[in-house]
């Protein structure tokens, strides 16, 4: 399930994504995860298989579930980049996860 349909309160701190979770109970648990650790740079875009794409970015910010950036390509030029956290994080019983 993505983890939007389950949470609020979403921010970003850093990479990290934070949101108060619901768990199975109903319970809301606030949880977060490192972006960083479960998305990657590749030619300007994100990979939802690499890690680290802070490292090559200009700037990054949250809109809505939507993490935009620009990202740096091999050359060095930065690109317009976005990605709906909704297809990598979810929410697993109050906890943020990477998605499967």
């Amino acid at each position: 399930m993505s983890f939007s349909a389950s949470s609020q309160n979403v921010r970003l701190d850093g990479t990290y994504l934070i949101a108060d979770c619901q768990d199975d109970d109903g319970n809301w648990q606030e949880s977060s995860i490192d972006l960083n650790a479960i998305l990657g740079n590749f030619e300007g875009q994100f990979d939802s298989n690499g890690a680290n794409f802070a490292d090559s970015a200009d700037f990054f910010e949250l809109s809505d579930t939507t993490l935009v950036a620009r990202l740096s390509n091999l050359d060095g030029e930065y690109a317009d980049a976005s990605i709906d956290l909704d297809s990598v994080v979810t929410n697993n019983n109050g906890r943020l996860e990477k998605a499967q």
